[in-house]
């Protein structure tokens, strides 16, 4: 928004003489981020000083800090106390002085030119494609690409230990006792296991034992052992 001093009929006939004698800024500074020219704030003040000189006018430039970003106030003051002012403002991605040094010399750069009424020698689009040369550290930074998370592995496969099975002397005699009791033998009925792929006795837990000794003891369970046993029986 542009404001005056009260009168600047004497300004206004200075900065219109000024704007005659200059050129426009040299683009001459790489943009990292677009890869394209642009005039610097050097060359603006090359292009528009020495006129602005020339026609009494000086140039004063303000910029201050506040909670929704920087502004810079540009004011044009010519020798008879008349003046015309803009104030150009940007947010910042934070506060940090390298951050708010590059705004301001952003902001002094657009507003001298609006002031002068002047651009950039070979003025690209980037404006009118909704992107702006303005310097990363206050441009809406790309946000980077999240690293790629890899998928974690499966645990590992553990196997449970083995339940420690112990045949001790106390669990043979009373596993043989009870087959005694039965009428059976033990190699027989280890081997009659074996048949069935099941461990031996010795090889078994108590609660194992336990089940294949009530198995013997049914129709059936008598019955497969003895069909077991018969061929045993018969051998000469």
């Amino acid at each position: 928004m542009l404001s005056t001093s009260d009168s600047f009929d004497l300004i206004a006939t200075a900065l219109a003489k000024a704007q005659g004698q200059m050129d426009n800024a040299d683009k001459s500074k790489v943009n990292p981020a677009f890869k394209s020219k642009y005039a610097d704030l050097a060359s603006v003040r090359d292009a528009v000083i020495g006129p602005l000189s020339a026609n009494g006018i000086c140039v004063l430039q303000a910029a201050q800090t506040s909670e929704v970003g920087v502004t810079v106030e540009t004011r044009l003051v010519h020798s008879s106390g008349q003046w015309f002012a803009c104030t150009v403002g940007a947010t910042p991605t934070d506060y940090k002085p390298q951050s708010i040094g590059s705004a301001s010399t952003y902001l002094r750069r657009y507003g001298l030119m609006s002031m002068c009424g002047i651009a950039p020698e070979d003025d690209d689009g980037n404006a009118g494609s909704g992107r702006q040369e303005s310097p990363t550290h206050y441009r809406q930074p790309d946000r980077p690409p999240e690293p790629r998370r890899e998928a974690a592995p499966p645990p590992a496969r553990t196997t449970p230990p083995a339940t420690e099975k112990k045949w001790t002397d106390a669990d043979r005699k009373r596993f043989c006792g009870d087959l005694d009791t039965m009428g059976l033998s033990y190699e027989l009925v280890a081997d009659f296991c074996e048949s069935l792929r099941r461990p031996r006795p010795s090889g078994m837990s108590p609660e194992q034992r336990s089940a294949l000794l009530q198995h013997l003891m049914t129709p059936a369970g008598m019955g497969a052992f003895r069909a077991f046993i018969s061929p045993k029986d018969n051998t000469p």
